[in-house]
């Protein structure tokens, strides 16, 4: 079994310290390839875990993300005309909170869009693992995910999903095995607040029901997570694990969420231990500056050393 990483809408993450950024701008800023996908592939290289990312990126962007090749990553680059889109993170701030801007980037074709067809055929085999993770670029279908998940589903591989507004609510549809969401995308699904935990389950049970996906986690950020295993109709919580030094940056946290729950997978865990898996890498993501480059000290502490 191989696990794949889909980022169709990549990202350049650009951070920087809140009084560096007052001296200089962005002059002394750290560029980093990055979006959703890619950040899960890295955090499984951080678990010595090898893994296959395919990735859109802006033609002049494509050394930077060939550079994210190594042993554990192996990279498929696919270029788009234009630029590849920058988040800018402001951290180490006065109030003590990162703050965000997040720009537009390149624009993408229906020609680019079989190139990533193509590719997915190329490589993928039965019992694989594919992960679509990100928001969708300009130019593309609202369907794009729905499209590749049926097209890997009939390819006998394994499908995951992460991303938000119009193309999860299209994507769910197509019946991924496994959905992560975090509460304010279940609420997208559901079309209105959730509250209670007797809510939030209910939601949790229709949304596996109703769309065919057997396994559904959720995450609360520093509240912790749940996954739902529809074929047990069960639930599974876990507390998030406590800061243990001052944190770097928790960009990337959920994407490392998803390589725990992906580790925990391949090495045919328990449910109970791939959600621990998750709340480690998740917590691990915390303490460097790169979204995905895990602390790896915290990999290997048992979870009742957290506690």
């Amino acid at each position: 079994m191989r696990i794949f990483t889909v980022t169709l809408n990549t990202a350049i993450d650009v951070i920087v310290k809140e009084k560096d950024y007052k001296r200089t701008g962005l002059k002394k800023s750290a560029e980093i390839p990055a979006g959703k996908g890619i950040n899960v592939a890295r955090a499984l290289k951080s678990a010595k875990l090898p893994s296959h990312a395919i990735a859109l990126v802006g033609e002049n962007d494509v050394p930077l993300f060939e550079s994210i090749g190594n042993d554990f990553i192996t990279a498929h680059i696919i270029p788009v005309k234009g630029k590849t889109r920058r988040n800018i993170t402001l951290s180490h701030t006065e109030d003590g909170l990162e703050h965000h801007e997040r720009l537009e980037g390149f624009t993408v074709t229906e020609d680019d869009f079989k190139k990533v067809t193509d590719c997915i055929m190329d490589l993928v085999s039965e019992g694989d693992w594919v992960i679509f993770s990100g928001s969708l670029p300009q130019g593309i279908s609202i369907n794009s995910y729905s499209r590749l998940i049926k097209l890997c589903k009939t390819m006998g591989a394994y499908t995951g999903l992460d991303t938000s507004n119009g193309a999860l609510l299209t994507a769910i549809s197509s019946s991924p095995y496994f959905l992560k969401a975090n509460l304010e995308e279940l609420e997208e699904i559901k079309g209105s607040k959730l509250f209670a935990k007797e809510e939030i389950e209910d939601c949790v049970k229709k949304v596996s029901a109703a769309y065919d996906i057997p396994s559904v986690m959720v995450t609360f950020a520093e509240k912790g997570a749940l996954i739902y295993i529809f074929e047990e109709d069960r639930f599974i919580y876990s507390d998030a694990l406590p800061e243990l030094e001052e944190k770097v940056s928790s960009v990337g946290c959920g994407d490392a969420c998803v390589a725990g729950m992906m580790a925990g997978m391949l090495r045919r865990l328990s449910w109970e231990e791939c959600l621990d898996e998750a709340m480690k890498y998740a917590n691990a993501n915390l303490y460097t500056v790169t979204p995905g480059d895990l602390d790896i000290k915290y990999l290997s502490m048992d979870i009742g050393e957290f506690k």
